[in-house]
């Protein structure tokens, strides 16, 4: 065999290869791009593919509801939310991530399905104040989340891609492995203990206790274009849709380092703030729950300092459902007033939280 036929033999090897290769990605589908999963296959949907896997589900699974926010959203349970409220829903969450990347999810829910009654989210006190547009990932797979078939080969000709996806799903239906169902999507419940200790272990003493900082004009002014172009703009554009918001009870060691370094009053302030803007519409239901006192002080409720078990999740649909934590006009000033007053003023050391050691 001469050189020329050589390599020509081993360029058409190789582009049958990626033909192959290819076409099993596109008909075994493992991020869902192009259609739901194949009722003959079982998938891993493993936590951690969230932003390979979420658009796809967005896309092509059957819904009308969804759970959508960050990892204190995770260990939520599809079943539990929908014979409370009626709905069909999916879960489709991003760990750590921004008031904006969860608004684009929220926005290609509405251009992919016209009936959609609620959608359920969290507003972290954590990203309040981050720029309107701020992405909290690199390398994020963005040729999954567009219409353009020209950047799909990133998708089907993508060794990583085939190796560890198309290929597992394969392995995982022939290991007779089932698909996990939305209660165990994304959910961490199972891969963390929870307790005092946990956090702890986790929990760094502050070094000094800081004097409040005050809520500024800038201050303000970020919250007011996150909430406008990042939670507002679905809700005033979906009037039909209810949207049920909350702010997760982070735990009182996060309160006390807040407290410790000054930031404390400006959280609570910016959540003030959301909720006024926020309150302007009848399709918003807007609860928080920093004021479950309760909850947020006992600390063998979490994992660390901000995440509580899946049991607190149980019970903060149950609460929600039931209108228990429910901010309205009349109230969200007063309630946040308490929340203020009782984290500046709390003995935290009943929480079994270390002090700071003043010198």
């Amino acid at each position: 065999m001469n050189s020329n036929k050589f390599v020509k033999t081993v360029l058409a090897g190789t582009g049958a290869l990626l033909v192959l290769a290819g076409g099993m990605t596109a008909v075994i589908d493992p991020f869902f791009h192009y259609h739901k999963p194949l009722k003959q296959l079982d998938y891993p949907l493993e936590r951690g593919r969230e932003r390979y896997l979420n658009n796809g589900i967005i896309r092509n699974f059957d819904y009308d509801a969804a759970i959508t926010g960050t990892s204190m959203m995770q260990n939520f349970k599809t079943s539990q939310f929908d014979d409370l409220f009626g709905t069909h829903s999916v879960k489709v969450t991003l760990t750590g991530d921004t008031y904006w990347a969860i608004e684009e999810e929220v926005r290609a829910i509405f251009q992919n399905k016209s009936d959609i009654k609620c959608i359920f989210r969290c507003l972290d006190y954590s990203k309040i104040f981050d720029d309107k547009s701020h992405y909290n990932y690199d390398n994020v797979p963005t040729y999954l989340y567009d219409d353009n078939i020209w950047n799909d080969v990133q998708y089907l000709f993508n060794k990583d891609v085939f190796i560890d996806n198309t290929l597992s799903v394969i392995k995982y239906t022939l290991n007779k492995q089932k698909t996990p169902d939305m209660d165990h999507y994304s959910s961490w419940a199972a891969d963390y203990p929870i307790g005092k200790d946990h956090v702890l272990q986790k929990y760094r003493v502050p070094r000094k206790d800081t004097p409040q900082k005050k809520f500024s004009e800038k201050n303000a002014e970020l919250v007011r274009h996150n909430v406008e172009d990042n939670v507002l703009d679905m809700v005033k554009a979906h009037p039909e849709t209810t949207f049920y918001f909350y702010t997760p009870p982070y735990s009182a060691a996060w309160w006390y380092t807040q407290k410790c370094s000054g930031n404390l009053e400006r959280y609570l302030q910016a959540e003030k703030l959301q909720a006024e803007m926020l309150l302007e519409y009848d399709n918003v239901k807007l609860f928080s729950f920093s004021d479950f006192f309760d909850v947020t002080c006992n600390l063998d409720n979490y994992k660390d300092d901000t995440h509580y078990s899946d049991k607190i999740s149980d019970e903060i649909i149950h609460w929600i459902h039931d209108g228990k934590g429910l901010m309205t006009r009349e109230n969200y000033g007063s309630r946040i007033q308490k929340m203020l007053d009782y984290y500046l003023d709390y003995d935290y050391s009943r929480s079994g939280i270390p002090l700071v050691q003043e010198n």
